[in-house]
């Protein structure tokens, strides 16, 4: 009698384990015959996790196609000295007190507008930015702006103001000097990367800074590193200019900057 219950129980069990393997395997074919799948697998398995897991398939499928290498065209340094405009906040004054001497040793001539307190709104509302390159006639320009616009919650909402800084520029070759980020949490640098044409943007975020007593400040020595970097990255720029390393006995230099007073907006 025992016998019979265990043989039972053991068919029982078979059977159980073949309609399992059917329910979570595909449309099974024997000769002219199908076995379809059955719902049980649906059952214990709800629908949002299977999505998820499609989903999970499909993104790592597209990454895949995505891997494939992009050439990357390598532009020759214009060789010939340039007039270059840097403008922005009050992060220029220390950036053009280095830039000027690299402007010296390369054959550049060099103007800095610096404008406390100043971000992309208002550059992009006022005509000063329109007026120094009709007067100074600059054609090569460098930015720095941002580092007033750190704390905002949506960067994004700045987009506008930075085309509009980028259409006032035009086909001048330019580059943007990321803000030298104290709080890593911000967007800005992103936001400012999306918009600037490819080639064009130093990402200054991530770099360590001795700061002034605000802690928001590079010194002038940081600064100065700064400005070395940016010129080391220049030929992987979209428009490479000379930028030797200025020589010890260069000595002072005049930056020619202008200083502009602060106006919130």
């Amino acid at each position: 009698m025992k016998s019979t219950y265990f043989s039972l129980w053991l068919l029982l069990a078979g059977a159980l384990a073949i309609f399992i393997v059917v329910s979570f395997s595909d449309d099974i074919s024997l000769g002219t015959y199908t076995v379809k799948k059955a719902p049980f697998a649906e059952t214990l398995v709800p629908d949002s996790l299977s999505a998820n897991a499609k989903l999970a398939a499909g993104h790592e499928s597209e990454s895949h196609e995505e891997l494939d290498p992009v050439e990357v065209k390598e532009v020759e340094t214009d060789s010939v000295p340039k007039n270059i405009l840097l403008f922005g906040d009050s992060m220029t004054m220390n950036i053009a007190l280095r830039l000027a001497k690299y402007a010296k040793q390369n054959g550049h001539s060099l103007h800095a507008i610096n404008w406390d307190s100043s971000n992309t709104k208002i550059w992009a509302e006022t005509d000063t930015l329109n007026f120094y390159i009709r007067k100074l006639h600059p054609d090569f320009i460098f930015i720095s702006l941002g580092s007033n616009e750190v704390y905002f919650k949506d960067p994004y909402k700045r987009h506008p103001y930075v085309k509009q800084i980028l259409t006032t520029i035009g086909d001048l070759p330019y580059v943007w000097i990321g803000p030298p980020c104290w709080d890593n949490r911000t967007a800005i640098n992103d936001m400012l990367e999306a918009t600037c044409r490819p080639g064009t943007f130093f990402r200054s975020a991530g770099m360590e800074f001795k700061r002034k007593k605000d802690k928001i400040h590079p010194t002038r020595e940081a600064s100065a590193l700064w400005v070395d970097s940016i010129m080391r990255w220049m030929p992987k720029s979209a428009h490479p200019i000379l930028a030797d390393y200025p020589s010890d006995t260069i000595g002072k230099v005049n930056s020619n900057i202008i200083l502009l007073k602060a106006l919130n907006k």
